[in-house]
């Protein structure tokens, strides 16, 4: 009786020892080599939040392959518009719709997303935005071009408000992204 106890502890500290040879490698190694492991592709940890490099709507975030400055440009103009920056000043022309104003105006963006960047045939370059308030979005695209070395707003193309509920709802079921107009 002793032998076949002796026979099944044996069997249980086996069995624990590959346990753990097999979980806590992995804990250290992964405790370790996080810090080599790409931002994008690391899972958060506890204290920090979720990073999304992809907008279900406008799709890869970043700016593609439209030139650098005309990104950080567009990313420092929305930075303020979530400040309240009318952004009737920045057009090449001097004159945002009333439409797309009264939209973003009443939206109270408080935050956005930018991708999409891309240079057109015509030269002009544009991005998708998505302007995020507390209950709604808008989703658009925006032109710029460049004179006199300044980047400035060409066009701008909004779609109806709608509220990310809706948003989060539809695209559980029906993917349908943000198209571009050309």
């Amino acid at each position: 009786m002793q032998k076949a106890y002796n026979i099944r502890m044996q069997k249980k500290i086996i069995i624990l020892c590959i346990i753990l040879k097999l979980l806590v490698p992995g804990i250290l190694v992964s405790q370790q080599s996080q810090s080599s492991i790409p931002e994008l592709l690391r899972i958060p940890e506890r204290s920090e939040a979720p990073r999304y490099p992809v907008d279900m709507v406008i799709g890869t975030l970043g700016r593609g392959n439209a030139p650098l400055a005309s990104y950080n440009y567009v990313r420092n103009l929305f930075n303020r518009v979530i400040g309240g920056y009318d952004l009737e000043a920045e057009y090449n022309s001097g004159n945002l719709s009333g439409e797309n104003r009264l939209e973003i105006n009443s939206l109270r963006p408080r935050s956005f997303r930018l991708g999409g960047g891309r240079i057109e045939a015509d030269g002009y370059v544009s991005f998708l935005i998505r302007l995020l308030g507390s209950n709604e979005s808008i989703t658009g695209e925006i032109y710029l071009k460049l004179i006199d070395e300044a980047w400035v707003i060409d066009d701008l193309f909004l779609e109806e408000r709608r509220t990310i509920g809706e948003i989060r709802d539809s695209f559980l079921y029906d993917f349908s992204p943000y198209e571009r107009f050309y």
